[in-house]
């Protein structure tokens, strides 16, 4: 059963985590930006405008969700929170801003948060420029993340462990990134491989690996981890259901998203998985003049989501990610048996609810 009150806390708690981590991000960019590299007044010029996007990027909106998932991972195993581990925090939330950006261009989104996405803001009339710099400023950005990281402070063989988690967590998230984008041109999606992707993206970045960080920074062991790893698999999963649903149905002045581009670009998503194997003939015409493609009128695009809810696959996928948002609780109350930092377990199963209840 959900815990509807622990849901509120851990919205109250991602707020005020917010709050604290946002100027130290404030204060780590200024002062990177007021350090430019660049060995003539072009190139500083241009490297000043390349952070100062960066800048923008990371601190406009965000729940820091992966951020707030490091330091309470971290709080699972020492009673007393370190103020090192801000940095690590910061870390992910760096990492995070980087792959954003080559999802957006992936993505072709025009919009993040409100605002341009890195390849519209550098393209100015040229595309192929812009997709350059989104490809040079995100990985410039990711580095930034891995040597924040590198640089947290803690013991040695911790900061380690946690960078090699870091990095094959990336890595695997890349598979799952080139598993997304090739799903379309496959022509055989089934909701068995969109959860697969969903797994292989938003479990393992979003959930396990800013928790394993945290974890392994606060000298966790392998028990505390294997339970993280089966909350993860099940939270993230819920998540991303949560994330699919507000990529059609939610409002885009909260998401600062669109609320076409998921059906324009084609997105393989557990809405539309069901909804053409559930609806009626009507229905799934009014899908399939819709699902990527990014020249259908308004009037395409609300019949479409008109039939993906009389189908029945919106209140299928709600289900879904209702149940597996109480198999996340029932791992994460597993933590209580170490005697463990309420706090840091309160967090932890409430991010469980509020993430499935959450309108951006």
């Amino acid at each position: 059963m959900l815990n509807e009150a622990l849901g509120e806390k851990a919205k109250k708690t991602l707020i005020g985590f917010v709050e604290k981590i946002n100027p130290m991000l404030e204060k780590y960019w200024d002062d990177e930006i007021s350090n430019s590299f660049g060995f003539n007044e072009t190139q500083q010029q241009l490297v000043k405008k390349m952070l100062l996007h960066a800048r923008s990027h990371n601190l406009v909106g965000g729940k820091r969700i992966r951020g707030a998932f490091v330091y309470y991972g971290y709080g699972l195993g020492e009673a007393v929170v370190d103020e090192r581990i801000w940095k690590a925090a910061m870390a992910v939330e760096l990492v995070h801003t980087a792959l954003l950006m080559h999802d957006d261009f992936m993505d072709e989104d025009k919009l993040r948060r409100g605002k341009p996405t890195t390849h519209e803001y550098f393209a100015k009339g040229d595309k192929h420029y812009g997709e350059a710099m989104a490809v040079n400023v995100g990985d410039a950005v990711l580095c930034l993340g891995y040597e924040m990281l590198m640089d947290c402070g803690f013991e040695s063989d911790r900061v380690i462990m946690a960078m090699k988690k870091l990095l094959r967590g990336i890595t695997n998230t890349t598979y799952g990134q080139a598993y997304d984008v090739s799903l379309p041109k496959s022509g055989d999606m089934t909701e068995e491989k969109v959860m697969s992707l969903h797994k292989a993206k938003t479990a393992i970045y979003t959930y396990e690996n800013p928790l394993f960080i945290g974890g392994i920074l606060g000298g966790l062991g392998e028990k505390e981890l294997s339970i993280l790893h089966e909350y993860s698999m099940k939270g993230g999963v819920a998540f991303q259901l949560q994330d699919d649903i507000l990529g059609i149905y939610g409002e885009s002045e909260k998401t600062g998203k669109s609320d076409d581009s998921d059906l324009l670009q084609g997105k393989s998503t557990l809405l539309i998985i069901k909804a053409m194997e559930m609806g009626n003939s009507e229905q799934k015409s009014a899908i399939g003049d819709v699902w990527g493609n990014k020249v259908a009128s308004a009037l395409q695009i609300e019949l479409a989501k008109k039939a993906i809810k009389d189908s029945g696959s919106y209140e299928y996928s709600v289900k879904v990610a209702k149940r597996l948002a109480r198999e996340a609780v029932i791992e994460a109350r597993k933590l209580r048996e170490w005697d463990m930092n309420s706090n840091s377990v309160d967090f932890i199963e409430g991010v469980a609810e509020y993430m499935v209840d959450r309108e951006v």
